[in-house]
């Protein structure tokens, strides 16, 4: 009987070991196939852009005009949106999309109350005294409010419904696989012409709740971040393993696209603001020669879609930092020189 265990055992775990050994493989080895052009983007968020001190609109319109961009993921905060209930200011993102607009661009709205940018969670003061259930009819209706607000607006080409809302990470309730499908219901049924994004962590998933949610899934891409226990950590992930997992994703599910809807194109502080530090510690972990070496690795991932991290602080570098290596690295990019 032992010697049997003993069998049985040893082929579990030689079992194990070889779908490990295959799927390393798979992810890690090999080269993907580069994409004939990538659309590049930027994502930006005016409080951002004043927690570093700049003039917001100042700030977007030297990306639109001087940067050259005309792809923007565009997250629309609810604390600033509806900072008193029932009352709805649209301003900076009706002036964002107008702009954008002028100039023939495109934009992904980022919607709900998980968004880009720590602390990831955003809610209107007001909401916290409400009970659990005032609090879902309250995110239904601003839901509903900016769909119905924005669904007519052609520069819009698809929304994003929460930011990684299946990763535990932010100052945020427990994750609530239910209340997300709620609100992509949601969204589907008030527009259901525009693909709907739902965001994932491109290093620690196999994207299969997002790509069973998703028209199109939006993946992270870190190479360094920062860990409480740990410290700093550096992703040892080659180019192909994101080509891989789209591979795989897109042969599960029945995927519009996957994109990159967040490259970690700034500096990694342990606490934001980024401005708090000189630009010789922000350059420890995003200097100009890191943020090309960034834009090369994308190139090698075969994908065809990436949305940047960090367009507030390259114009930070610029105008307040005294250097414009930066800006000049990523306007390179953007412009194709």
């Amino acid at each position: 009987m032992a010697k049997k265990l003993i069998r049985y055992l040893f082929w579990v775990l030689f079992g194990v070991l070889a779908v490990f050994i295959f799927i390393s493989g798979y992810l890690f080895l090999g080269i993907a196939k580069p994409a004939e052009k990538i659309t590049w983007g930027v994502t930006f968020g005016q409080s951002q852009a004043k927690d570093l001190g700049l003039d917001w609109k100042e700030t977007y319109m030297a990306l639109l005009d001087d940067m050259r961009v005309r792809n923007f993921r565009l997250p629309v905060y609810w604390d600033e949106l509806e900072p008193q209930k029932d009352e709805y200011d649209f301003a900076p993102w009706d002036f964002q999309l107008q702009e954008l607009k002028k100039r023939d661009g495109k934009a992904i709205l980022v919607i709900g109350f998980k968004l880009p940018r720590w602390p990831e969670c955003r809610f209107p003061s007001w909401y916290q005294g409400l009970s659990e259930e005032e609090k879902s009819a309250r995110l239904f209706k601003m839901l509903r409010v900016v769909v119905m607000h924005y669904k007519n607006d052609p520069t819009i080409w698809a929304w994003q419904v929460e930011n990684e809302s299946l990763l535990r990470f932010g100052v945020c309730p427990s994750r609530d696989k239910e209340l997300l499908d709620d609100e992509l219901y949601l969204v589907r049924e008030l527009d259901p012409s525009r693909p709907i994004i739902v965001s994932d962590t491109g290093e620690n998933s196999f994207w299969i709740e997002a790509g069973q949610r998703a028209n199109i899934i939006g993946s992270t891409l870190y190479r360094v971040i920062h860990n409480p226990t740990l410290g700093y950590v550096h992703y040892p992930y080659p180019p192909v393993m994101y080509y891989r997992k789209m591979l795989w994703a897109r042969w599960l599910f029945p995927l519009d696209d996957v994109i990159f809807s967040e490259v970690q194109a700034e500096p990694w502080v342990v606490q934001p603001p980024i401005s708090r530090y000189s630009l010789q510690d922000q350059y420890k972990t995003m200097s100009p020669d890191m943020l090309a070496d960034n834009i090369a690795y994308v190139r090698q991932t075969g994908f065809d879609t990436a949305y940047l991290w960090g367009a507030e602080w390259w114009y930070w570098t610029k105008v307040k930092g005294g250097d414009d290596k930066v800006w000049n690295e990523m306007q390179a990019v953007f412009q194709d020189k």
